[in-house]
């Protein structure tokens, strides 16, 4: 049970922060966190926090990793919680740079973009980014993603019936990962302090924790 929701998550971290050991070392230290409880109400990402391993004002920014539906590659990346924070401008780069383009939540009125471990860092002020796969699938366009997800929706999400299959096609899984990926490899390779954008909520805080408040 779980299998996409959130053991595909897990399993994306986990290649991830393999790649970052291989090497080369970035300029700047890479954490990995995997925390627990989200849906009896964000405890694990409330905890860290409330008790993080390094001052919040020195993390450049994250990237969280939910639950990825196994799906063949996309055209478009959707952005839960689209304009946000700069985060998106490296995103948009290394997504052009694969053929996609960037996509705002359709169903904003859900509130996913408070729903997920990530705002619990994004209340402190640390810019993060959740960007999830695509819908407008290369082969089938939107109509086979919708069908795909809405599938999952109805069959699988939070049911014992989400058990991983040999069918599942995972290409557009690794294609996802390898963009998030490079963009953890560029915020942990510069100088550059990715912020929240003007009139953001989170904004504030942000400044305010840079300048030592």
């Amino acid at each position: 049970n779980g299998a996409v929701d959130n053991a595909t998550g897990i399993a994306g971290i986990l290649e991830i922060a393999e790649k970052f050991a291989a090497g080369p070392r970035p300029r700047r230290s890479v954490m990995f966190v995997a925390v627990t409880a989200e849906e009896s109400g964000l405890l694990g990402s409330a905890y860290l926090a409330e008790n993080p391993p390094v001052p919040l004002k020195t993390i450049a920014g994250g990237i969280n990793i939910d639950g990825v539906l196994p799906a063949p590659p996309a055209k478009d990346i959707v952005v839960i919680g689209y304009g946000a924070s700069d985060l998106e401008d490296i995103l948009k780069k290394y997504a052009e740079a694969e053929g996609k383009y960037l996509r705002a939540d359709t169903e904003p009125e859900k509130g996913y973009f408070y729903r997920s471990d990530h705002i619990s860092l994004a209340k402190k002020g640390v810019p993060m980014l959740y960007a999830d796969g695509g819908s407008d699938l290369v082969d089938g366009g939107e109509a086979a993603g919708k069908k795909l997800g809405d599938d999952y929706t109805a069959v699988r999400y939070h049911q014992p019936s989400d058990e991983y299959d040999d069918s599942w096609d995972l290409s557009g899984m690794v294609q996802s990962m390898g963009i998030l990926h490079s963009i953890g490899l560029e915020i942990a390779s510069t100088d550059a302090w990715p912020n929240w954008r003007d009139g953001n909520e989170f904004r504030a805080i942000r400044d305010a924790s840079r300048a030592g408040e």
